[in-house]
């Protein structure tokens, strides 16, 4: 079989395993979930009436879209004073935050599963240069 299509198959096989363990597995949809959480968490913690907050699901990315009735001080703070959106985004994971009245956006995510493929092709690509470096056939007489 051609090298060339040994590869193939060998990238094929990653992204096939990222893709299952991101989707039919649920590893994606947990980990939204615990974010989700958090991010309620500290919105419960700053105690604003009526704000509420949900992770982006279709498709599934680490942003926080925020609702509700918050003027720019609870959603920015000031100073010593963080607001909501530093707060949100200060939780591990999180990759933006975004408000549904399009004002405050800050950061940027890509949807989960690309983040997965791309982290995938990464390092079936350093596991394919390790092999190589480690495991090919010497030469004679080649140091």
């Amino acid at each position: 079989m051609p090298l060339f299509a040994r590869l193939l198959i060998g990238i094929a096989a990653a992204l096939l395993a990222g893709w299952i363990a991101h989707g039919p597995v649920g590893r994606g949809e947990a980990f939204v979930d615990r974010l989700e959480a958090q991010a309620l968490a500290v919105v419960r913690e700053a105690e604003i009436p009526g704000v509420e907050a949900r992770l982006q699901r279709n498709p599934l990315a680490r942003r926080a879209l925020l609702s509700g009735p918050a003027d720019d001080f609870q959603r920015e703070g000031t100073g010593y004073f963080p607001g909501l959106n530093d707060r949100i985004l200060g939780l591990s994971g999180l990759g933006a935050i975004g408000w549904a009245d399009g004002r405050g956006d800050r950061g940027w995510a890509l949807p989960l599963l690309l983040e997965t493929e791309a982290l995938v092709l990464v390092f079936f690509g350093l596991g394919l240069l390790l092999g190589w470096r480690l495991f090919r056939p010497r030469r004679e007489g080649y140091l």
